[in-house]
């Protein structure tokens, strides 16, 4: 019997900010907590775990939890994360002076100098956490120094300091997640209650499941890391372009008895690439069909990769109950494509949405605009690229996002030397992904801008993303919308128009909600 050990306080902070109204879809649990939390649960170690997103009163429950605790540790992406999670455990060092905070995740790994300077933290893990943060907690309960633990960031004499590069490891390596830790319950309340929140990054629901009638959401870490050199991810300096990932098989096995112990309806894959290998997503599906697993599921694939799949994969796909792939596009043009270094072939960008449109399998699209020294000639070829596939193939998403510089990437240096200014506090960092049409460090022209802006709005009724109104108000409106599409028209648009009108004739407005084409002009 495993003797139990001091305790460890991990904490997720918020996705979105809860004060104004947002919070993210509850499918998306607190895998990074679970996944470092691998190596202490083996050996013996008492784990507590907080997320933000289920405890109405984090703070106070961190602070509480972290008394006697051997260390309080944390993770987080950009986004609202890394402001809550500053301000959560700055509340811990103020209560707690002593205490040893670790920080993870993607934004920590690529600027440890802001959390050792702000005093938030001891040590910064770098990429790849489970192996290493197991490491940290053995070598804080024997005394030892941290700059021994390989693949971390530390402050010593007033400078960050790395100590030595950790390798990438397989799933093999790991210890198996602790899913008893996992108050699924709690999420699966959250998914399903009625709410007037802004609910964020929620997938389109597939089958029988309706916004009155919502499935009970799950999701999974599968694999680790990226092949893909992009040079606006922050992936490839992180990972060395590794990518590591559990057998097809053992996934789907896996899967099936996740499934019966939680009884979730849709499986989210959170991976960065879900489907580089095409014998790894094969064996997953044909087992998944052989075990009879009652469940869709999605996850994230690369346009080139479905062109390189074979038909009998792809058929494969659709009888495993895949219902949604997000794609990144990124571009429209060829010479974009080679300049982020992402390759990929303009026509094969329909052609592969084609296979999956076919084949009832929602293409979760996304283009960017706005890289940096990107002409006004790229940007509008790429919203009539974007446009072009959401017209062909209605079930499609197709949605355009402006550029964001993320610091560890080849595009954040290239934004810095053209005059972008970075965030400068956790707060700003904090908001800094808010996608704003009248944003002001959205570096679009004008014109671009304004046809972003009504192009999504247009694309949204076109494929009856809008629900409200009888079935033959949104036939007529996404009539109107198809034919705005396909001539690249946005202005006057009076289906978006029409439509406001309809919601706020029948009291379906929110507090501070404002109509499309209202939107599009602020």
């Amino acid at each position: 019997m495993i003797q139990r050990k001091k305790k460890i306080v991990l904490f997720l902070p918020h996705r979105a900010d809860p004060t104004r109204g947002e919070r993210f879809s509850a499918d998306l649990l607190p895998l990074e907590l679970l996944q470092i939390a691998t190596g202490p649960v083996a050996e013996g170690y008492e784990v507590v775990l907080i997320d933000a997103m289920i405890e109405p009163k984090y703070v106070e429950k961190c602070i509480e939890a972290c008394e006697g605790a051997l260390l309080f540790a944390s993770s987080c992406i950009l986004g609202y994360q890394v402001y809550d999670g500053y301000t959560t455990a700055k509340a811990v060092r103020e209560r707690y002076p002593k205490l040893p905070i670790i920080w993870g995740g993607w934004f920590p790994s690529v600027t440890p100098e802001m959390w050792l300077g702000a005093g938030v933290a001891d040590a910064v893990g770098i990429g790849q956490g489970e192996i290493t943060f197991l490491e940290v907690c053995e070598a804080l309960a024997n005394g030892v120094d941290l700059a021994t633990v390989p693949g971390l960031a530390v402050m010593r004499d007033g400078k960050v300091v790395y100590t030595a590069h950790r390798e990438v490891v397989g799933f093999d390596k790991i210890k198996p997640v602790p899913w008893h830790l996992l108050e699924y319950e709690r999420y699966a309340k959250l998914q399903t209650e009625p709410t007037h929140d802004k609910v964020r990054h929620r997938f389109p629901l597939p089958g029988k499941w309706t916004p009155d009638n919502p499935p009970r959401g799950f999701s999974h870490f599968s694999s680790f890391g990226c092949p893909e050199p992009c040079t606006f991810c922050c992936s490839p300096a992180l990972t060395g372009r590794r990518w590591k990932a559990i057998p097809g098989k053992q996934l789907a096995e896996e899967i099936a008895e996740l499934q019966q112990r939680f009884k979730f309806d849709v499986l989210r894959f959170q991976d960065a690439n879900f489907g580089v290998a095409e014998k790894r997503t094969k064996e997953f599906c044909e087992e998944l069909v052989k075990l009879k697993v009652p469940i869709h599921w999605n996850g994230t694939i690369e346009i080139e990769t479905i062109m390189r799949y074979k038909e009998e994969t792809l058929d494969l796909l659709e009888e495993s109950k895949c219902h949604l792939l997000w794609l990144g596009a990124e571009t429209g043009t060829k010479e974009m494509q080679e300049r982020i270094k992402k390759f990929i072939s303009i026509d094969n960008i329909p052609t592969a949405i084609g296979k999956l449109a076919d084949r009832g399998i929602v293409p979760g699209t996304f283009w960017i605009i706005g890289y940096p020294g990107e002409t006004r000639e790229s940007m509008i070829a790429t919203l009539k690229q974007a446009a072009a596939v959401k017209h062909r193939y209605p079930i499609a998403g197709s949605e355009v996002y402006p550029f964001r510089p993320i610091p560890g990437t080849e595009d954040f240096q290239t934004a810095v030397k053209l005059g972008y200014v970075p965030p400068k506090d956790f707060h700003e960092w904090g908001k800094c992904f808010e996608y704003k049409y009248n944003a002001h460090n959205t570096p679009l022209p004008e014109d671009v801008r304004f046809t972003w802006t009504r192009y999504n709005n247009t694309a949204a009724i076109y494929d009856k993303h809008v629900q409200e109104g009888p079935q033959w108000m949104r036939d007529l409106l996404s009539k109107a919308a198809g034919w705005r599409l396909k001539r690249g028209a946005y202005k006057f648009p009076i289906e978006q128009k029409l439509f406001d009108m309809y919601v706020r004739a029948t009291g379906q407005t929110q507090a501070g909600a404002k109509d499309y084409a209202a939107a599009t002009d602020a």
